[in-house]
């Protein structure tokens, strides 16, 4: 079995396109505002923070204050991954690196929600 390497103009044309390339860019800002909300608010955290809560049973895990960084390091990881899964699928399935890239922003909405309901009732 071989390896296949990208087509040199192939990152050219993926980062070309105006959606891939819009949703990267938004994608990046969430998540860049996403760490510097946190980091904002990291001085006004206690030791122990809530960081799960549910509606049944309300607050259901605590954890030290840094363990809140994992939210935007999981939105650079998913955005790592669909964006380079993108970049390999987009010669042949143009709709599924769309819907990869398009993803991105979606799950970092996702977690600046999740970030900034863990901080409302964290005070």
């Amino acid at each position: 079995m071989t390896v296949q390497y990208l087509p040199t103009g192939q990152f050219g044309l993926y980062l070309r396109d105006r959606f891939i390339r819009f949703n990267l860019i938004i994608g990046l800002l969430v998540n860049l505002v996403l760490w510097l909300i946190l980091g904002w608010q990291v001085k006004n955290f206690s030791n122990l923070i809530p960081l799960h809560y549910n509606i049944y049973f309300g607050i259901d895990l605590f954890g030290p204050w840094y363990r809140i960084f994992l939210l935007p390091a999981i939105g650079i990881i998913f955005l790592a991954i669909n964006f380079f899964l993108g970049i390999l699928l987009f010669h042949k399935e143009k709709i599924l690196s769309y819907f990869l890239v398009g993803s991105n922003s979606l799950i970092q909405t996702i977690l600046i929600l999740a970030a900034l309901f863990i901080i409302l009732i964290s005070y």
